[in-house]
């Protein structure tokens, strides 16, 4: 078998995070995964140190590299610039928006309706996540997308982290959709500021997560 290159396993790595399989303040040893992986410590290393510029991980002098523990300050700083740069990406997508872009993103929140109806909480704030990226991609701005991209990430741990205290609603998006598609500026980007507040809002930060498992378990596909 062909050991994996240093980006599959940094997709590997931040999807396990995203997927809320590694959790926060989760310890991550080089050398388990990298047994894991088939490959020696040094791709590893790279990986955890692309990880900690996006600050998915933190890497702890003389302790090891651990997976994000946001603190409330932290948290409330995320979902602050959240709206920040997803109101501008808002406002230029109304302007240019056409309709194979409109296409792409109906498509998104249809599989997203189809993740919350079979019950696939994960898939649909997967997706959810991406109908926010996408929007930014879409905006023309590289950098609403680049930044976005690595906010949302965050969120992921944020939430894996403190937990939802109710389901957010998929309906928000297909409001959203439809702002954007009549090219209401102001509507479209209240419309997302009340969506992201809601989504902050259902966050409890009193809440406790649950034990994660082992290294070796969440990777343990690759062992076989």
């Amino acid at each position: 078998m062909i050991p994996p290159s240093e980006a599959e396993i940094y997709k590997a790595i931040k999807e396990a995070i995203i997927d809320q399989r590694l959790r926060p303040n989760m310890q991550l040893v080089e050398e388990v995964i990298a047994e894991s992986f088939g490959v020696s410590r040094t791709p590893v290393r790279n990986v955890f140190r692309r990880l900690a510029t996006e600050k998915l991980v933190s890497v702890v002098p003389y302790k090891g590299t651990f997976v994000w523990c946001p603190t409330v300050s932290e948290s409330k700083e995320v979902f602050e610039m959240r709206r920040v740069v997803e109101d501008a990406a808002i406002r230029r997508l109304c302007r240019t928006m056409d309709e194979t872009q409109r296409k792409q993103l109906e498509q998104m929140l249809k599989d997203e309706m189809e993740a919350n109806g079979r019950g696939d909480l994960f898939g649909a704030l997967r997706i959810s996540g991406d109908f926010h990226i996408r929007i930014a991609q879409l905006s023309g701005n590289s950098y609403y997308s680049k930044y976005l991209e690595e906010l949302v990430s965050l969120s992921y741990v944020i939430i894996a982290f403190y937990g939802q205290r109710r389901p957010t609603h998929c309906h928000h998006h297909k409001d959203i959709l439809g702002a954007i598609q009549s090219r209401d500026e102001d509507k479209a980007a209240r419309l997302m500021a009340v969506h992201l507040k809601e989504l902050e809002e259902a966050l409890d930060y009193g809440e406790g997560w649950e034990e994660p498992g082992t290294l070796a378990d969440i990777f343990k596909p690759r062992l076989a």
